[in-house]
This record gives C-alpha cells, sequence and structure tokens, in this order.
C-alpha cells in the first residue's frame, strides 16, 4: 500500500522532477518507509512506499526492468502474485526481488493491458514506455485504491491523492455541480471531483497515451449482468458451499505479508466470517474493535468480543470517550483532499491509529453489505417491490410518523426516520427511488442552501441509476450500490483513514471470483422478507456464535447530535455566520439560519448530517484558501 505520482508530456518538454518530489512529500503517510522519484524521456514518476512484501531496498519503487525501458510506479497488492511468479519463472523470466511489483512489471511487459484480468487485488498503477514514449495507467476493478488525474499545460497529471496531484498543477477552480452532490450525498461520484478538470480514473477503467496523443479512459472490467442469472443455477445449498470455498481462499490469498497481518472486528456478519477464515490460519491472530464508553447506544463492543472468544483471537477493544472523538476531530478533517461527509470516517481513524501500533496490515468485511444484500435500504427497497401488510401498514401510519421526531440518535428515533424516509419514496419509480434512499439528505434542502450546482447534479447520477428498471430484481440496485456507494463512499473513506495512519486494510469480501460469483445469482438467494444476507450467513452460520446473525444491523454512526448542541456549539454558530466560509454567491444566508433553528428544536431529523458537512466544508475551504 502506497501513493503514487506522475507526469508525462504531451510534448517535447520534460515534466518537473521537483514537483513529482513535491506530490511525492506530501504522500507521507501512505508510503513513509521511502520516497523516490525517477525522470526518465518525458515522464516523471513518484513513490512514497508502505513496505509489506520484500521489505528491502531491492523493491522500492519507482521499479525498472533490467533494460530500464520500462518503468512502473504502483499503489496496492496483488494477492495472486506467488502462482503468477511461477507462470513467469516456467517462461524463462528471472526475478531480482521477492516483490509483486516486479510481477507486475514483468507481465505488462510480456501481455499489455491484457494482463489486468489475471490480477487478483486492489490496485492503481503507471506504467511507463520510454522506448515508445507510452504511458498506461489502470485502476483495480471495484476503485479500492484511488487515482486522480489532470491535463494541464501539455502534461498528464496523476497522483493517488488530491493534495499530491495539486502539487503538480496551478491551483484548480471549484465545481458547483460537485458541490452540490457532496451536500445531497456525503460524498462526491466519480469520475468528478471537487475541482474543475480534475477526475478519477473510474473503477476498472485504464487511461493511456503516446507521443502527443492522449486517450481517453476505456473500461477493462464490468459487473456481471443483474438481469442475468447463472446457468445452469445451483441449488441455494451448493451456492453457499461456493461462496464459503470463494471466501476462505480469498482470505488465505490476503493473509501473505512480511509484516504483522491482524483483522478488523465489528461484530457483524461480514467481519466475523473473514475473522471465522482468518483465525484457523493464524492461531495468534490480533483482531480489533472500536466502541463508545459515554455512549451505550453506540457502542456495539459486546458483539466483537463474544466473536473473538468464540475464535479464540487475541482481541482488543478500544474504548472511547467523547473526549477522544473529539480531539480526532481536526486530524480528520485535515487530512480530506476534498469534502467528504461520511461521518463514520472519524471512528474508523481511530480504529486505524490504534490498530496500527500492532499490525500494519488489517483485514476487513468492507463490500458485503453491497454484495449480499445488508443494508435497511435493501429491505425496504425489497418490501416495496413486494408490497404487502407491512407495506400496507407503513402508508396507513405514515401521517402519524410524520409528527414524531426522528433521529440517527437513538433507537426510537432511528425507526421513526426510516419510517418517514420510506413512506416519502413508496411511491416513487425504482430509479428515482434508489436515488433518494441512496442520499442523506432531501434535495429541497440542498436546493435552499446553494445558489449554485442546478440541475446537471442529476445528471451525472444518471449513469449509476439507468440499470434500475421496475421489472428487474434487487441485483440492480446491488450493482447500482457497487458502482456508486461502495468506491466512493465507503472504500474512499478507508482509504483515507488507513492511509493517514500508515495502515494497510484488505477487504476478502471484493475478491473479484466471489463478486462475478454472487453478482450472478438470483435475489432470492440473498434477501427474502425476513432476512437481508441470507447466503452469506448460512454459507458460515455452522461456525458463527449466534449472536451474529441475530443481532440487528447497526451503523458505524457518531455521536454528533450531542456534540453540536454541547461542546461545539460555539464553534458551530461562529463557523455559519462567517461568510468567508461560505460566499454569499453560492450560499443562501436564510438556510444556514435555517440549519442552527433545526438544531435547537425538538424533531432534529437529519440536522446532525447537515451541520457535519457544513463543518467539512468550511474546514476544507479554509484550509485550501479559497
Amino acid at each position: 500500500m502506497c501513493g503514487i505520482a506522475g507526469q508525462w508530456s504531451l510534448n517535447t518538454q520534460a515534466p518537473s522532477s521537483e514537483l513529482t518530489l513535491q506530490a511525492v512529500q506530501r504522500m507521507r503517510l501512505r508510503g513513509p518507509d521511502a520516497q523516490r522519484t525517477l525522470s526518465s524521456g518525458r515522464a516523471s514518476l513518484g513513490h512514497a512506499r508502505l513496505s509489506i512484501l520484500d521489505l528491502s531496498e531491492a523493491a522500492h519503487q519507482p521499479f525498472s526492468d533490467d533494460s530500464e525501458r520500462f518503468h512502473l510506479v504502483f499503489n496496492g497488492e496483488i494477492f495472486n502474485f506467488e502462482s503468477l511468479r511461477n507462470q513467469l519463472k516456467q517462461q524463462g523470466i528471472a526475478f531480482r526481488t521477492q516483490s509483486d511489483t516486479e510481477v507486475l512489471l514483468h507481465l505488462y511487459k510480456l501481455e499489455g493491458p491484457a494482463m489486468l484480468s489475471k490480477l487478483n487485488g486492489f490496485f492503481a498503477f503507471a506504467v511507463y514506455d520510454s522506448h515508445e514514449n507510452a504511458i498506461f495507467l489502470a485502476r483495480d476493478r471495484f476503485g479500492v485504491k484511488p487515482l486522480y488525474y489532470a491535463v494541464v499545460e501539455q502534461r498528464l497529471v496523476f497522483a493517488s491523492e488530491l493534495k499530491a496531484l495539486v502539487a503538480m498543477m496551478p491551483k484548480p477552480g471549484l465545481d458547483p455541480v460537485s458541490a452540490q452532490l457532496f451536500f445531497r450525498k456525503g460524498y462526491i461520484p466519480g469520475p468528478f471531483t471537487i475541482y474543475q478538470d480534475v477526475l478519477q480514473l473510474m473503477p476498472g477503467y485504464t487511461m493511456s497515451g503516446k507521443d502527443e496523443t492522449l486517450f481517453s479512459p476505456e473500461p477493462w472490467y464490468s459487473f456481471p449482468d443483474p438481469n442475468v442469472t447463472m446457468e445452469p443455477l445451483p441449488s441455494y445449498e451448493k451456492a453457499c458451499e461456493q461462496v464459503r470455498g470463494i471466501i476462505e481462499d480469498a482470505v488465505k490469498l490476503r493473509m501473505v505479508a512480511d509484516v504483522p497481518v491482524g483483522a478488523f472486528l465489528s461484530g457483524g456478519v461480514d467481519s466475523s466470517v473473514v475473522v471465522a477464515c482468518a483465525a484457523p490460519l493464524n492461531p495468534q491472530l490480533h483482531t480489533f474493535s472500536i466502541g463508545y464508553a459515554d455512549e451505550p447506544y453506540f457502542d456495539e463492543t459486546r458483539f466483537a468480543e463474544a466473536v473473538a472468544k468464540h475464535f479464540g483471537t487475541q482481541h482488543t477493544s478500544f474504548q472511547l470517550t467523547n473526549d477522544d472523538l473529539l480531539s480526532a476531530l481536526d486530524d480528520v478533517l485535515d487530512y480530506l483532499d476534498q469534502p467528504f461527509a461520511d461521518s463514520s470516517a472519524l471512528p474508523v481513524h481511530i480504529l486505524s491509529r490504534k490498530t496500527r501500533e500492532q499490525v500494519t496490515v488489517a483485514l476487513s468485511g468492507d463490500g458485503g453489505d453491497e454484495l449480499f444484500s445488508g443494508y435497511h435500504k435493501h429491505m425496504g427497497e425489497f418490501l416495496i417491490r413486494q408490497g404487502g401488510w407491512k407495506m400496507d401498514l407503513a402508508a396507513q401510519l405514515a401521517p402519524l410518523t410524520a409528527l414524531l421526531p426522528a433521529s440517527r440518535q437513538s433507537w426510537l428515533g432511528n425507526k421513526v426516520r426510516q419510517l418517514q424516509k420510506l413512506a416519502r419514496v413508496q411511491q416513487l419509480e425504482p430509479s428515482e427511488r434508489y436515488r433518494q434512499l441512496a442520499g442523506v439528505t432531501d434535495d429541497a434542502w440542498v436546493q435552499r442552501l446553494l445558489k449554485v450546482g442546478g440541475t446537471e447534479a442529476d445528471a451525472r447520477l444518471q449513469p449509476f441509476l439507468k440499470g434500475i428498471t421496475s421489472t428487474g430484481t434487487m441485483n440492480q440496485v446491488l450493482e447500482a450500490d457497487m458502482r456508486l456507494v461502495l468506491p466512493f463512499d465507503m472504500l474512499t473513506k478507508v482509504d483515507m483513514m488507513s492511509m493517514a495512519n500508515s495502515l494497510e486494510v484488505r477487504s476478502p469480501l471484493l475478491d473479484f471470483r466471489l463478486v462475478d460469483y454472487v453478482g450472478q445469482l438470483p435475489e432470492s438467494y440473498k434477501i427474502d422478507r425476513r432476512r437481508k444476507k441470507k447466503l452469506l450467513i448460512d454459507a458460515f452460520k455452522s461456525d458463527l456464535p449466534e449472536v451474529v446473525y441475530n443481532r440487528p444491523k447497526h451503523g458505524f454512526e457518531v455521536p454528533l447530535l450531542k456534540w453540536f448542541r454541547g461542546p461545539l456549539r460555539s464553534r458551530i454558530t461562529a463557523m455559519l455566520k462567517d461568510e468567508s466560509l461560505f460566499p454569499p454567491e453560492w450560499f443562501h444566508r436564510a438556510a444556514l439560519d435555517e440549519v442552527l433553528r433545526e438544531l435547537d428544536g425538538s424533531n432534529p431529523k437529519e440536522v446532525s448530517f447537515k451541520i457535519w458537512s457544513l463543518l467539512v466544508w468550511a474546514h476544507w475551504f479554509k484550509k485550501n484558501s479559497f
């Protein structure tokens, strides 16, 4: 796990190696073990290394072949590198390191872009061919590893982080459409960023250039068609066996490292399944969870401790006070390269920091909810499609629930919030219903808040929504989550917060073999009226303690409302009154004042998210001196 940066000239002028070095230095937390640059022909490449495999200096990057024609910078891990290495050895290739980096470069030399389909891992990399003056960039299937780029002053510039990218270019302007999407969803969907003309390479895409020509990004991977199930269709029992086998092998592959490996353990299904597979491979496995000493409603460490005891892991529960969380607030805000308002980034940051004190690599259960149908919104969408008495009752109770106070900060308030949201979207057509279920606030508030952005925000979401139809199944919804929510919210959060602490996080449930297999199974294998994520649970039910599969789903929430009404109140009030942070040409003053009144009201609804997103915006805006 590392950080990469580079420049490639579209004319005869060689790019500045000093700019590349500045970019690399901004990513020292991603790669604290070595920072190096290399200039060759019309390219300048840089790398910040977190050493995981082959810790020797010989495996440092940028990595060049013996002829010094090909040069590689690579962020990520190739988990099947040992089998690929053996295949290459049989073809007569000699290796000078034990790294997956060298395997990747030799594969590219032999097969070009076709080699991508052989890779089992997560990655973003660039290869420069100095003889052909050709550049090639690629990003992994699901967007685990980031890659940003821009074309400025006849140069392609690229980097793992925006802070590194902007070090190599004139200061970019702000994109008002991205700002609108941020306040709607809490994140910015790709390929766009908060900056004008600065983009992300989309998951499963490549980009290339040669001489004076830069070619448009192209897809190299596609999700299984959600409208087609595999033939012949395996029985449910056979599918459970197959899922179990793939996950066991995926975990085994991800245990390979030359540094200590542990696992996050929340006590939920996904992380418990990963630990169930990892514990037999390492009897001394260290597992880590985080809880809230001052907030019983948010604390779930008892579930994690029960799972750890069941599997005999060496478990550590980090019990945080509100003071612990608040003390990390500015560290999290400082690390954000663009506005990002998933508040669970805060506990993920602290969990990563404390985990890094004992291990360098942590396994996680990321991807399980999106792949197997684990969110409350999935059950809501399924029940709406199925109809029946539950939906009839929800419709009849809608006038009553509309009068009740809603909030994420208590069990009852959260149930009311979910019922209100369900009632609001029940009659919408499926793609619009998904758009609203996948959002946080209603569009009306964002329209009252912002003077910029307009209707183009809807157009940017359409590529993610167009596959959801009234005649389709829940597989369409799950694919949309895999393409939208997973890469731009969940994986972005984990990458940022783990890299801020020089920790590598590996996600076995995002092994492409599992995604391709489960994606071809019918919705009935994943969800019914009683259960979400049934296929994953049943595949491992004999291994898991009962507390895992009988517990209710609970998100990684943060007690924001109490903070905003208490220790952060004066900061919030001063912030919202500061026009230098919320320029009048962009923001409506009345909407900012409305948020403060809502904070003091008896029905907080989504005010916690609103204020958090405004706090994130203000901190980022001030830090970047706009």
